[in-house]
């Protein structure tokens, strides 16, 4: 599954490769929270705030706190307790549209982009597990595809998978998986409100390992939260 993530990019090289401007009452979220930009390898049980592009503002780069919420969720224990029983950092994408907790948003075309410079993955051998840091050719930024959910403090996201390209299938040899990437063409696509659901599963298809590479990195250590 995807659970560790990177963007080396700052706020301006952001803004520029997604061409969109960040919100500016969200500016202000990341400030509250010291969010700031570039983000090093950063572990989803921290429940980081991460900047996305919703649907919700598609011209727009939002931020959204990573693991997704229903909207019943009020307080920060709520939150603990729901994610320890129900971890949400990752969604399968073949079945979203039948998970009660990700129905709704899947339902009513709640999809965003999430940018990108890597991805860790684990590949185990033995009693050995060893990581790799996983991106793009050329050292791009790329977008994962998810879904999100409103919420009071700020809204929270889902990372979509689905099986596994060749090259993760070799890397993550435990469950054979890997997050959806939309490719950079489908980005507008993706965020739109008349997509299908026929076309949102074909934009979930496994991302060419043709423009993928990966390389062995032991990852720094990160404190969970939970």
């Amino acid at each position: 599954m995807c659970y560790s993530t990177t963007l080396d990019r700052d706020l301006k090289a952001l803004e520029k490769r997604m061409n969109k401007r960040m919100l500016k009452e969200n500016r202000g979220v990341a400030e509250v929270a010291n969010v700031e930009l570039p983000l090093g390898q950063t572990t989803a049980f921290t429940r980081p705030l991460w900047p996305v592009v919703s649907s919700k503002a598609p011209d727009r780069i939002s931020v959204q706190r990573w693991g997704l919420l229903p909207r019943y969720i009020r307080t920060e224990e709520e939150a603990k307790e729901f994610l320890k029983r129900t971890p949400t950092f990752n969604a399968i994408s073949e079945e979203v549209e039948a998970k009660r907790t990700f129905k709704q948003a899947f339902d009513h075309g709640q999809r965003c982009l999430i940018p990108v410079t890597s991805f860790f993955e684990w590949r185990h051998e033995g009693k050995a597990k060893i990581p790799y840091r996983i991106g793009v050719k050329g050292g791009d930024l790329f977008c994962l595809g998810g879904l999100w959910e409103a919420h009071d403090d700020a809204d929270t996201y889902t990372v979509l998978t689905t099986r596994a390209n060749p090259l993760l299938a070799h890397i993550h040899n435990s469950k054979q998986r890997m997050p959806v990437i939309i490719a950079e063409r489908h980005w507008e696509a993706w965020l739109s409100p008349g997509l299908s659901p026929t076309e949102v599963k074909q934009l979930c298809e496994p991302y060419d390992e043709a423009l993928m590479e990966a390389e062995m990195k032991e990852p720094p250590a990160q404190q969970r939260l939970f």
